[in-house]
């Protein structure tokens, strides 16, 4: 599947998909690495409890632990549920490509029009401006295009920030270091790139536009972020990051526990 996607892909595209890839990967390891870290002492140097610190790191996932125990006293398999939970945030991170001409000040009027006029906006979008690159840009759409196709590399800092804070207070739970980070690898391998695949997409339109920003009219700047798009074998990447993530699910519901009982 993988050599499928790359034969489908021109030298240009490959490259800019590829160092997306690649820099997401790197920005979630960095930030897993320094919450692993920073957990570590807050648990050790200043006395806060393990589990105040899961709560915090786990919030945002606990959200659906409800919807997975129901799903499975219906009979779903809870391999499919945890699938269809990260496929739906997989998604939504390729669809970032396709809302970007959402903010394109020429197509304001087009439909959906209350939801272009809401994405462009007039009003300076001063609270983004500390993002590296963005105060520079004078044109709002630009800034805000610029900010929209960013999204994916702060989420990949975020996952990497629960993450690390996760395995961090599991380390003092099940009072291994080893157990900790095997509670997260057997799955993880696969379902972090895969994310990072799915995130590539629209960071990687992020980067062409760096490219054209500097020489370019606004209205340049986004028909070459259109073009780029038409240009990507969306389909395939998507059915990649769908067909990774399936077994992924699959493998932290049947194999993760598995292992970790037969560790322990």
């Amino acid at each position: 599947m993988v050599a499928l996607l790359y034969g489908k892909l021109k030298k240009e595209q490959s490259l800019l998909l590829s160092a997306s890839w690649k820099t997401l990967l790197f920005a979630f390891l960095l930030s897993f690495g320094i919450s692993f870290i920073s957990g570590i002492l807050l648990i050790n140097v200043f006395g806060i409890s393990p589990e105040a610190i899961y709560q915090v790191s786990s919030k945002r996932i606990s959200s659906v632990f409800p919807l997975i125990e129901t799903g499975v006293k219906a009979g779903i398999d809870p391999g499919l549920l945890i699938f269809l939970w990260n496929a739906l945030g997989a998604l939504a991170t390729i669809s970032f490509i396709y809302t970007a001409a959402f903010f394109d000040p020429r197509k304001i009027s087009l439909f959906p029009r209350g939801l272009r006029k809401m994405f462009c906006g007039r009003t300076r979008m001063k609270i983004f401006c500390f993002l590296p690159g963005c105060r520079a840009i004078a044109d709002e759409s630009l800034r805000r295009l610029y900010v929209w196709l960013m999204v994916p590399l702060l989420g990949m800092i975020l996952l990497g920030v629960e993450t690390g804070l996760s395995v961090s207070t599991s380390t003092f739970l099940f009072d291994s270091a080893a157990l900790a980070f095997f509670s997260l690898l057997p799955h993880g391998i696969i379902e972090i790139p895969s994310f990072a695949l799915a995130g590539a997409v629209s960071f990687s339109a992020h980067r062409v536009m760096q490219g054209e920003i500097p020489d370019s009219e606004t209205g340049e700047v986004f028909t070459r972020i259109e073009t780029y798009r038409k240009e990507l074998p969306l389909t395939v990447i998507s059915f990649t990051v769908l067909l990774s993530l399936l077994a992924a699910g699959l493998i932290e519901a049947r194999l993760t526990g598995r292992i970790m009982d037969f560790l322990t």
